[in-house]
């Protein structure tokens, strides 16, 4: 009983070993691409950067995720009151 049970125990810890191995490539990576497709490619690049240049840049003052529900204009006092007391008072 001892002899399956450890014969089992190993064999799990093969599967995921021999998993990363990888000796099986369901991947057609050797094939050469025809003058159409490589064109049909570069068609599609080409439209995506297009697409990118007509998007406007998106940058924000600050990059503060909270600033939103916090208010942008704070003045010294507030934020000198939420900090604590200062040195000075002491």
């Amino acid at each position: 009983m001892r002899i399956a049970l450890a014969t089992f125990a190993v064999a799990l810890l093969i599967g995921p070993a021999a998993a990363q191995i990888g000796g099986m490539n369901l991947l057609d990576n050797d094939r050469k691409k025809s003058q159409e497709e490589i064109d049909k490619e570069k068609a599609i690049d080409e439209a995506y950067k297009s697409a990118m240049k007509k998007v406007p840049d998106q940058k924000k003052a600050t990059n503060d995720p909270w600033a939103d529900v916090r208010g942008m204009s704070e003045s010294k006092a507030q934020k000198q009151t939420r900090s604590g007391p200062s040195s000075q008072s002491k």
